[in-house]
């Protein structure tokens, strides 16, 4: 091992990275298909992107300025736009930011934390990241929690416990006596809604009684502004209130903040995009209900699981891949036939059912 090595933390010196979608210029590189013509159904992102409301707003920013540390006038927006007090509201560079100082806050080397695969990739990274052991419990054949394992896995050194609603890539909610099970036992709930305006279901209500309940939201998704990582938690006062002691003085971005408040001001325009993504979703899923080797698994969010039942998912992959059609595959055994669908405009539904029609014609061949 090279001096160098031997000084990193040991935790940190082979780490498996999290990996992200890829960039336009990279998937073009790799498929051959100019970037003009790629079609990003991989990441849940909003092809709509944002309106030209907030665009303009961009317009005119001290760009020489710090931004606000306190978030006044950002948690200020947010508040109004969950109607809860914006001391229980803090902002963070995407919800990546805000799952990393959560563990920050609760985890001592060696502590655990609990997720429920499959689910959102993150919640493992930032776990390992922390040097804390992460206790990864499988969900149900419907996807639904095993709550009773959950329960039996939880330790003294239990500190955290992620659950994703709706869940990514599987897409169900969770049910909210199954978080209230979960609270009861006094270990932080980290209740990820990143996807709430796409079902419009929420446990926010819970925040009342359970102080040890975390909900993280997020503006990549519905917003359309993915690109400048605006996510935030909504938890009790004492929650809300280390987490701003330990974060980044100046975590978000001027730019960032001003799309926030400009989307907020202008939602209603913007939950018409989030109506047509989730009519284009409910279309694919109509689809894949009348395809003899293909199915796909209820979602309330702007995605859709589909499994396959002759191909591999790095199969399916590049069947879509050949057709500029980027899609999300899995390595996870559960996952193995399976990949995720963003919601897309009509035009790219149209290409996506075309590319799962050539595969089933394949499989009867």
């Amino acid at each position: 091992m090279d001096k160098i090595s031997k000084k990193i933390r040991k935790h940190l010196r082979i780490v498996q990275t999290y990996e992200g979608v890829d960039s336009n210029i990279n998937l073009s590189k790799k498929s051959g298909i100019p970037t003009k013509h790629l079609i990003r159904l991989n990441a849940n992102e909003n092809p709509y992107g944002t309106i030209n409301e907030v665009k303009n707003s961009l317009q005119d920013i001290s760009l020489h300025e710090y931004p606000d540390p306190e978030q006044k006038i950002l948690r200020k927006a947010i508040s109004e736009y969950v109607h809860l007090p914006d001391n229980l509201i803090i902002a963070g560079a995407g919800g990546d930011e805000i799952i990393d100082l959560i563990l920050r806050l609760f985890i001592n080397e060696k502590d655990e934390v609990i997720d429920c695969i499959p689910t959102f990739g993150m919640y493992n990274f930032a776990a390992k990241l922390s040097n804390s052991s992460i206790i990864s419990i499988s969900r149900k054949n419907n996807w639904e929690l095993d709550i009773e394992k959950i329960i039996s896995k939880i330790t003294d050194k239990t500190k955290v416990i992620f659950i994703a609603s709706p869940n990514n890539p599987t897409g169900n909610l969770t049910k909210e006596e199954q978080i209230i099970e979960l609270l009861e036992t006094g270990i932080i709930v980290c209740l990820d809604e990143t996807y709430f305006e796409f079902s419009n279901f929420s446990l926010s209500h819970l925040l009342n009684k359970y102080s040890n309940l975390i909900i993280i939201r997020s503006f990549s998704k519905w917003a359309g502004i993915a690109g400048l990582r605006v996510g935030y938690a909504i938890s009790s006062e004492i929650i809300i209130k280390h987490l701003m002691d330990i974060k980044q003085p100046y975590n978000v971005n001027v730019a960032a903040e001003k799309a926030v408040i400009q989307t907020l001001k202008y939602k209603d325009k913007l939950f018409e995009n989030v109506k047509k993504l989730m009519d284009e979703k409910v279309r694919l899923e109509e689809y894949v209900k009348t395809c003899n080797n293909v199915t796909s698994f209820p979602s309330h969010a702007n995605f859709v699981l589909c499994k396959f039942s002759e191909f591999s998912s790095q199969k399916i992959y590049d069947f879509f891949a050949a057709e500029g059609i980027f899609t999300r595959k899995f390595d996870q055994k559960m996952l193995e036939n399976c990949i995720r669908i963003s919601a897309g405009t009509p035009e790219q539904t149209d290409k996506v059912i075309s590319v799962i029609s050539k595969i089933e014609k394949s499989n009867n061949i």
